[in-house]
């Protein structure tokens, strides 16, 4: 890498301005243009990126401001490339028909987050009514010392967590089917917490964005107090875009 070695944040239809205000490293935003497409970049100085939290943050936000003025394939965090030339010849020229179609079919689409979590004490109330043996199991061994009950606990302990992926199912699938007629696409999420519910990703057009509001209102108000339901977006596309294997 050079000192004139550019920052890539995400490529946007021909002629479009870069975002006001300033990106990675604080330095000033601008677009390198070909006749078909515009890369939105910045300078590194010293042709090095010593990235951190706040340049991940600056990279998000400068996306986020350029998905104000409509579509914008968002490019990985960390993204350098040698000079201008190299952004035009190796990216824009290079990949030009796939960037073309990708800009035309996410044109006036944004992605939303939906993440839902367990209210412990609400979904430990809804096991132990819908297993009563659960609850039966659990009086008798609080009233005996910890170690005559080791594999009864461990019995319990399975009895529990097959309630909750059962529990987990059946919401997951209900969240899903909710959201998923006003989506485009939509991706599902793997569990990372005891109290996971569901995560799903979605493709959304813009001019559904207040119907998909709505319907994350709805669920929220049918699950209050049991679940914990965050709602992200829009963002860029991140999850659904195509990137170049090259680049």
């Amino acid at each position: 890498m050079t000192a004139s070695a550019q920052y890539v944040y995400g490529v946007v239809p021909a002629k479009r301005r870069a975002p006001a205000g300033t990106g990675v490293a604080r330095r000033r935003l601008r677009t390198i243009q070909t006749a078909d497409a515009s890369a939105i970049v910045s300078d590194v100085p010293g042709g090095e990126l010593h990235a951190g939290r706040d340049d991940l943050l600056a990279h998000a936000r400068v996306l986020e401001r350029a998905l104000e003025a409509g579509v914008v394939l968002p490019m990985r965090f960390g993204m350098l490339m040698a000079d201008p030339d190299s952004v035009r010849d190796e990216l824009l020229r290079e990949h030009r028909d796939d960037l073309l179609d990708q800009l035309e079919l996410f044109d006036g689409k944004v992605e939303l987050h939906v993440r839902a979590m367990y209210d412990e004490t609400a979904l430990m109330s809804e096991l132990i009514e819908s297993n009563p043996g659960i609850a039966a199991r659990n009086e008798r061994l609080g009233e005996q010392p910890d170690e005559a009950t080791y594999y009864a606990r461990i019995e319990l302990g399975q009895l529990v967590a097959e309630g909750v992926e059962r529990a987990r199912a059946a919401d997951a699938s209900a969240i899903f089917d909710a959201l998923e007629p006003l989506a485009v696409a939509a991706q599902a999420g793997e569990p990372d917490h005891e109290h996971f519910a569901a995560q799903f990703t979605f493709l959304v057009e813009r001019e559904l964005l207040s119907d998909f509001d709505q319907a994350v209102d709805d669920l929220g108000r049918r699950n209050d107090g049991r679940l914990r339901i965050k709602y992200t977006g829009p963002l860029p596309v991140y999850s659904f875009v195509q990137l170049p294997e090259r680049v």
